[in-house]
Formats: C-alpha cells, sequence, structure tokens
C-alpha cells in the first residue's frame, strides 16, 4: 500500500509538470489600441493560482510585472506603455506547492497614443476615481486619459467620434464615413472590438444615439418641411434672392429633427418622433443669428436637437433643442409631450423654465432624483440673463410636480470664465461623488471637475483648436474594460489523460465561480445543458458589482451504466453579447483524484436519515481523523439557503444532524466538504 502511495505521489509531481496554460489574451502577435491591458487564459485542472510574467525583453531577465492570480483573468493598468512589444508568459501553481511549467511566450505591441491630451489635479483627495473619455470632430477621433493626463485607449485608424455611455459601459457616437452620402453614421462601438452595430444610414443622424431597455436604438435623424420667412431684420436679404419673405408664404426649407428608433436585429424603423409634429413654427431663434445663417445656407436650420437620453424608469425621453432653447419631456410610446422647458416662445408651449434662462444648452443627464443636469452654452446669455457677455455654465434644474402642474427651480450652477465659452458642444456630468465634469471648446477643449461648492478639482485640457478639431463631449467613466469576467469549473482535475470533474454515483452535483472583474456592474445571464440528461437543463441571471464573484450549482441524477457526460455553460452579460462564453467539462463517474482510494477511506458519506423528513435529518459519515465538516443546503434551483459547519474531535463512524423545519416542500441537495473533498446527497422535505 506504502509503495502504491508514493507511486501516485510521484505521478501526481509529473502530472504537474506538464500541464501548461493555454493563453487567450492578448492573442499572439496582436496590436492593440490602450494600455490597461487584458490578460486572459485557459483553466489548468488542480491549479490554485497562476503566476503571470510580463517583460520587454524575450528572455524575461528582468520582467517589468509579476503577478499572482487566482482567476483567469488579470488587468495591467500601470506599466504597459504606447509602441511597445511585450512578451507574455504563465504558469499554474498548485495546493501541493508544486509549479506548474512555463507556458509558450506571446508577443504583443500597443498602437500610437494620437492625442495631445494633458491634466492637472489640483484637490487628489476629491477627485473623481476612473478615467475621462473624449471625442473630437473634424479631426475625428476619440481617447480615454487617466486623472494624470495619460493616454489609456484611442481608437487609431478608426474615424469614430464618442457621443455618449450608457450605465453599462455601451458605448455610442458615429463614424466618418467619406463615402456616404450621409457621412457620420450612428454606431455602438468597444473598447477592445471596435464596431458592434451601425444605423441604417438612410437618412443624416446626428449628435446622438442611445439604446433602450428592449435592446432597439433611438437616434436624432434630420428632417425638412417648407414654411415662410418670419419677419425680422434679415427679411431684407430673402426679398433680395427674390423671396416674398412677408412671414406667410410658404417658401423656404426649414431643417428639422425627428427620433427614429430602430429595432437592434433588423434595424426596420418601429418608432418616429417628429418636431413638426409637435413643434410650433412660431417658435424660433430670433437673437441667435439662425436666420441671417440660413440666407447663406438656404435653409432654416430650426430646431437643431443636440441631446438625447431615455429614462427607463419612467417610460421619457428628454431632447434638447439647441436653437429654440428649450429642452422637452416626452411619454413614450405615445409620444406626448409632458413638458417644455426653456425660453419663453410665441405658441404659449414652453411653460416652465423661463427664469432660469439657458440658451444653445447641449447635452441633458438625469439623475436619480430627478433633476436635470445640462451644460448651457450661453451664446444668449447677454439676452436671456444679461450677462455682459457670452457665458458658459452647468447647472442644475429640479422639476416639481403638483397635479400635474410642473415647476423649476435653479438648484446648482457654476459659471465658466468668460475665455472657456463654449458656443457649441460641450456637456455637464453629475459624478458619483457628488462633483460635476464640466467640457467645453472653449480654450482649445477643456474639462473641469468642479465640487459642489465652485472648487475646481481637476483639469483635462485636449489642446484641440478649430478648424482643425474640437471637443464634442467627455464623460468620466470607472474603467475601459466595462464586462471582464472569469467563468471557473470547480473541482476541476486531471487523472491518467483524462481531465474533467467526479461526480458520485446517484445525485450528482457540479459547481461554477463567476467573477465580475470589470469596471461596471452587469447582469450576467446563464444556461446550463448537458448532453445525456443527467442534469435539468436550468437558466437564471444574477448582478454582479465589480470584483463580485458568485457561485453556481448544479444537481442531477445519473442511470447507473452511465460513466462520463458534457456539461456546458453558457453566459452572457445582458448589454454586452458579444462577451459571451461557453464554458464545457466533461465530468466522470470514476474516481479523477490521484489518491481517490485514500480519499475515501478519510471521508464517507451514507445516506441521510429519515428521508423524506419533516423536521431534522441526520448524515451519517466516517472520518479517519479529527476534521472540519462544512455543510452547504441547496434548493432544487441550485441557491444555496444554508451553511454549517461542524466541527468532529473524533475519528470513525459519526453522524452530523441539521434542522430543516423552516423549509418549504420540496426536494434539496446537501453539500459536505471535508479538506476540500466533496459529497453530495438528496434530502426531500415533506410538512
Amino acid at each position: 500500500m506504502f509503495n502504491q502511495l508514493i507511486l501516485k505521489i510521484f505521478f501526481s509531481v509529473l502530472v504537474f509538470n506538464l500541464l501548461k496554460a493555454d493563453l487567450i489574451r492578448p492573442e499572439n502577435g496582436s496590436e492593440i489600441q490602450y494600455t490597461h491591458v487584458v490578460f486572459e487564459w485557459e483553466q489548468i485542472p488542480e491549479a490554485s493560482s497562476y503566476e503571470i510574467e510580463i517583460s520587454a525583453s524575450t528572455d524575461f531577465s528582468e520582467p517589468m510585472v509579476q503577478h499572482i492570480d487566482n482567476s483567469l483573468l488579470f488587468i495591467e493598468k500601470e506599466l504597459i506603455d504606447w509602441d511597445q512589444t511585450y512578451f507574455w508568459r504563465l504558469r499554474p501553481v498548485f495546493s501541493s506547492s508544486n509549479i506548474g511549467p512555463w507556458s509558450e511566450v506571446f508577443s504583443f505591441s500597443t498602437g500610437i497614443s494620437i492625442s495631445d491630451a494633458s491634466a492637472t489635479i489640483f484637490d487628489p483627495s476629491q477627485v473623481q476615481d476612473g478615467l475621462t473619455i473624449f471625442g473630437a470632430f473634424f479631426n475625428y477621433f476619440s481617447a480615454v486619459i487617466d486623472k494624470t493626463g495619460r493616454e489609456i485607449w484611442n481608437t487609431g485608424s478608426e474615424d469614430i467620434v464618442y457621443y455618449n455611455i450608457s450605465r453599462y459601459g455601451d458605448l455610442f457616437g458615429c463614424y466618418l464615413n467619406s463615402g456616404s452620402e450621409y457621412n457620420l453614421p450612428g454606431v455602438e462601438f468597444s473598447f477592445g472590438l471596435g464596431t458592434l452595430w451601425s444605423e441604417p444610414n438612410l437618412e443624416f443622424m446626428h449628435h446622438d444615439l442611445i439604446q433602450l431597455s428592449s435592446g432597439n436604438y433611438i437616434g436624432i435623424v434630420e428632417t425638412t418641411m417648407m414654411g415662410p420667412i418670419p419677419l425680422g431684420e434679415w427679411t431684407p436679404l430673402f426679398q433680395s434672392l427674390g423671396f416674398v419673405a412677408d412671414g406667410s408664404t410658404i417658401e423656404f426649407p426649414w431643417i428639422g429633427d425627428k427620433l427614429i428608433e430602430w429595432d437592434k436585429d433588423t434595424k426596420e424603423i418601429i418608432w418616429e418622433w417628429n418636431v413638426f409634429d409637435h413643434f410650433n413654427m412660431n417658435d424660433f431663434d430670433q437673437f441667435g443669428g439662425t436666420w441671417n445663417q440660413a440666407y447663406l445656407d438656404l435653409h432654416h436650420d430650426w430646431t437643431h436637437v443636440n441631446a438625447l437620453t431615455y429614462d427607463d424608469s419612467e417610460d421619457a425621453i428628454y431632447i434638447s433643442t439647441r436653437h429654440l432653447s428649450r429642452i422637452t419631456k416626452i411619454d413614450y410610446p405615445s409620444g406626448e409631450i409632458i413638458w417644455n422647458m426653456g425660453h419663453n416662445m410665441p405658441s404659449g408651449d414652453v411653460e416652465i423654465g423661463h427664469e432660469i434662462g439657458f440658451s444653445f444648452q447641449h447635452s441633458v443627464q438625469i439623475l436619480d432624483n430627478g433633476n436635470i443636469i445640462t451644460f448651457d452654452n450661453g451664446n444668449l446669455s447677454p439676452e436671456f440673463r444679461q450677462t455682459e457677455q457670452q457665458i458658459s455654465r452647468a447647472i442644475e434644474i429640479k422639476i416639481d410636480s403638483i397635479d400635474n402642474a410642473f415647476s423649476t427651480e435653479l438648484i446648482w450652477e457654476y459659471e465658466l470664465a468668460p475665455e472657456l465659452f463654449g458656443f457649441a458642444s460641450g456637456n455637464a456630468q453629475k459624478l458619483d461623488n457628488g462633483n460635476v465634469l464640466i467640457t467645453t471648446v472653449g480654450g482649445g477643449g477643456r474639462s473641469i471637475e468642479v465640487s459642489g461648492e465652485g472648487e475646481i478639482i481637476w483639469q483635462g485640457e485636449y489642446n484641440l483648436s478649430l478648424p482643425n478639431g474640437a471637443v464634442y463631449r467627455a464623460t468620466k467613466i470607472p474603467g475601459i474594460h466595462p464586462t471582464e469576467y472569469s467563468v471557473l469549473i470547480n473541482n476541476y482535475q486531471e487523472y491518467n489523460g483524462k481531465i474533467g470533474v467526479y461526480v458520485s454515483e446517484g445525485f450528482p452535483s457540479i459547481s461554477f465561480k463567476i467573477l465580475n472583474e470589470g469596471d461596471y456592474a452587469q447582469d450576467i445571464y446563464y444556461e446550463m445543458y448537458d448532453e445525456k440528461g443527467w442534469f435539468e437543463n436550468s437558466n437564471g441571471n444574477n448582478i454582479l458589482n465589480p470584483g463580485q464573484e458568485i457561485e453556481l450549482n448544479f444537481f442531477g441524477q445519473i442511470p447507473s451504466d452511465e460513466i462520463s457526460n458534457q456539461i456546458n455553460l453558457i453566459t452572457t452579460p445582458k448589454w454586452h453579447p458579444e462577451k459571451s462564453k461557453t464554458t464545457s467539462v466533461t465530468v466522470y463517474t470514476e474516481p479523477l483524484s490521484k489518491l481517490i482510494n485514500e480519499i475515501a477511506d478519510d471521508f464517507q458519506v451514507g445516506s441521510p436519515f429519515p428521508n423524506p423528513f419533516n423536521s431534522v435529518v441526520n448524515i451519517p459519515l466516517k472520518t479517519k481523523d479529527n476534521s472540519e465538516i462544512k455543510l452547504d443546503i441547496y434548493n432544487i434551483k441550485g441557491d444555496l439557503i444554508g451553511t454549517q459547519t461542524y466541527y468532529i474531535n473524533a475519528k470513525g463512524h459519526q453522524k452530523l444532524s441539521w434542522d430543516g423545519s423552516k423549509l418549504s416542500t420540496g426536494l434539496y441537495f446537501l453539500k459536505l466538504e471535508n479538506y476540500n473533498y466533496v459529497q453530495t446527497r438528496k434530502i426531500l422535505f415533506l410538512k
């Protein structure tokens, strides 16, 4: 027996030395456009952790990164630089302190930095954690910087301009397509995978694209209708071109906007909302020079909707209409206007917010308390607010409702210095720590983070000057990896050429661990199925916060003549289906552990009794030495409903008792663990 044991231990060490890790990302020889790099690899049987080395040299004589990780994924955020080639390798570490061999060596290179951004930190203790993403028009790129101004990601050769980001880390924007009549199609894109979806590009879409909870997309699309040339100081200009220009003759094209919803799969239009159906053409800009510009363009840019957002808690859409200095709340899907807020106009349709005096505003953020944050460009601040010059500001507005009568209150504002006046674009974002990030085209493009008290905490400078470039928007984000997660197979083993999981005959159990290693909370769906029907097919979902892990447990029943079966677990983040993973493992009824006979002698579990039970169930077992026994109780869905730990101070036959009197009638599973050796039993509770 002793010689057999020595032989098995020798074979175990030999196996450990043969097990090499298979590397996944970064792919060998790949070029990436980011410096927060994800390293991912395949699971090695019985590995308790993994040692990673990253180096700028092939011989790893001086590795720049040496890291131990106990999942299947590691993100290096500090030491990777642009325009460099790196090498990486990995090896498994086993609980027995054995170390496996190094994997093959993979190489990857980083692209080049394309922005000229910098940053200044004024108060490190108050700055919001995370990164800042911004998009630039006219030179058409987007980039991410950290709080020091270091560039982390860029769009490389893809001419993508960033618009906005969802709470799940979905990115939306447009890209320059010079070969298209409508040359700025809207897109959903990814930090690592590029374009994921694009709108049909049958009409000119501009300024904003969002995704609804249904998965469908809504964008702002230009539309035209003939209308009159209203009377004003511009009248002689139009009359010189031969127009009647009497304020009533229908003779001139007005450019408006419509909201279009596209089916996420077919891209068919399934919903529309048109400003010409809901806004009065007696309302138009009188002070901002749009009719003087119309004389040059031979069309009037009437509404110029420049921002779009959706509040799924109220099924409401908000739009910002620049040239009407108006923000509108729209019921979805009826399309009924709930309120118009902003500058008072002849129609009387704008009922609230006259006193706030915002003009030519950009961006709309809906806060959890229902307040609105917007960037007031302030093109008409001398007319609306009696300022000496044009002043841009960020403002927070509270909207109250009593018996469907709405009112507004300006509860916070921050005025930018005159030299930072932004005549167009820009946005304001309320941050998690209460600060506000304000972005303007003024001063070469700036983002400043200010506290609620108006103190400047941080500043990013983009050094973009017209006509060659201009910042569009910028947003603080947690990171560039919204959905990175590991799926690990518990009790994963290798023996004599077989790799998989050993399950006891009768009522087997198998479990997986899912760990959210990304920067955003994610709703991850799962589906488990097997080829031979040992386990009942199961599905569900779990919302995981960053760093959170869950365990999925599945229980089944094995026919007496079966010895192996393949189990498949498909995991899919709801908002990032491109990150779906399929984890497959073979389960065996034959032992896979190297010392399984000895283990069986060490830890044996008998049949629970009484079974069925209605109060206390007893579990007979046999232990070789004093030991600690962990008992987990699961329902038929695989949810953990109870845990208890027992301390056995004697060897031989023992009996554990567990009180299940508070259970509901149904089938349950007992999972008993002793020094990582697991046995499972099925029990039936009847009241």
